[in-house]
């Protein structure tokens, strides 16, 4: 029987750790709002992923991709299709074969398919997910199976620089121009002669391992490598889209790239999407409400400041208690929230566990030794042990007696 649920009670974190902790081998289904998605593991390990839709029964595969990219024109990525079904040879063995393209590229374009699908599904919030645990097989020459804590970290990074990035880049339909002597401003990492004293220093480097944009000279600045990627493909015709697709940056990387290309003065918006009246009347709602949140927000905050100061002024022991109770409240609210995730993780392990034993543990104790949870999870914030209550619905997890 296949692991089964919905997002809302389990979220994509939990899943994915879950299967790279057990080491699972098999495919993850995951359907929302008529979109699926097939994320392939390999012993925990990501190594493939596709996106699909319920309503077009159309999967964008890599060969799609690469058409997109402009390194590959259709009728030779039909020829290829076709000698791939005729010998069963990976397509990125027949492409690299005949030379269409090299074995780099291809590389590249299966790491854009497969970052671009996870990162998106992480949004999700809601949906069926289904993981089969099966023999699974792929292109082993130009995939690198992917962790999931890395996976797990650039999404969170992701999600975190998105509002700020979309600030400045609000869609992936605009269009962007150079500025007037933009390549001038530069200074390309083909034309840079290096001193001895910089072969001895190396080039620095930032968090995610690309080399840190620096000042060349007082006029000149040297972009990192996407950045300088996605300025030559700025042309005043491409859209941030297909400049996502022809660079094989992807969406997120391409509008960074863009918004720091932004501030470094070399590009300018051409086209901006205009908006429509709906869209339009959304704004002025949404300027409207925030005018209110504002007023009501301030008359709020005035209160409690008005509160606060009659406590103070009412005596020590009054100002003690409001302080206690505040201080028992919000400890409350994050016992409750630890709580939730340990009866989520402890709920999926059980499962996880009949899935492999055939059968529910008698004990958590037994989920533990199995290596299904870690042992951080057994217990109620702090000390106290949770049970399992049986119930002809099936198994739930009980909290312990005493909760302090």
């Amino acid at each position: 029987m296949a692991l089964k649920g919905t997002l809302r009670d389990f979220g994509l974190s939990d899943i994915f750790q879950l299967i790279s902790h057990q080491r699972k081998t098999g495919i993850l289904y995951l359907e929302d709002k008529g979109k699926n998605v097939a994320v392939t593991f390999d012993e925990g390990k990501v190594v493939g992923a596709e996106a699909g839709s319920e309503k077009t029964h159309e999967k964008e595969r890599v060969g799609d991709i690469l058409v997109k990219a402009g390194v590959l024109d259709q009728g030779r990525l039909l020829e290829c299709l076709q000698e791939q079904k005729r010998t069963a040879k990976k397509l990125g063995v027949v492409l690299t074969e005949k030379k269409y393209l090299t074995e780099e590229i291809f590389r590249q374009a299966l790491v854009f398919q497969m970052k671009e699908t996870l990162f998106k599904i992480f949004h999700w919030t809601s949906g069926t997910y289904r993981f089969d645990g099966s023999k699974v097989t792929y292109d082993k020459q130009f995939i690198s199976p992917m962790p999931a804590e890395f996976i797990l970290m650039e999404a969170a990074r992701i999600i975190d620089e998105w509002p700020g990035v979309r600030a400045k880049v609000p869609s992936l339909e605009m269009v962007f121009a150079k500025v007037p002597e933009a390549e001038g401003k530069i200074l390309r990492r083909s034309e840079m002669e290096k001193t001895p004293r910089d072969e001895e220093k190396g080039p620095e480097f930032d968090l995610i391992g690309d080399e840190k944009p620096k000042p060349a000279d007082a006029d000149r600045t040297v972009l990192s490598v996407d950045q300088e990627k996605v300025f030559d493909l700025v042309n005043g015709k491409y859209t941030v889209s297909e400049i996502a697709y022809r660079s094989l940056l992807g969406d997120f990387e391409t509008s960074k790239a863009l918004q720091d290309l932004l501030g470094f003065g070399l590009i300018k918006p051409l086209k901006v999407p205009a908006s429509t009246p709906k869209t339009q009347e959304n704004v002025r709602e949404a300027k409207k409400f925030k005018g209110i949140f504002a007023l009501v927000s301030g008359l709020l905050f005035a209160g409690i400041l008005v509160f606060i100061l009659f406590s103070i002024l009412a005596g020590s022991a009054g100002r003690f208690d409001f302080l206690a109770q505040a201080t028992s409240e919000k400890s409350r609210v994050v016992r409750e929230a630890i709580v939730q995730a340990q009866q989520k993780r402890l709920m999926l392990g059980m499962e996880t566990y009949r899935l492999e034993k055939g059968s529910y543990p008698e004990n958590l104790a037994s989920l533990l030794t199995s290596g299904f949870i870690l042992e951080s999870d057994i217990s109620y914030p702090f000390n106290n042990p949770y049970g399992i209550k049986w119930s002809e619905d099936g198994p739930s997890i009980s909290l312990p007696e005493r909760q302090d």
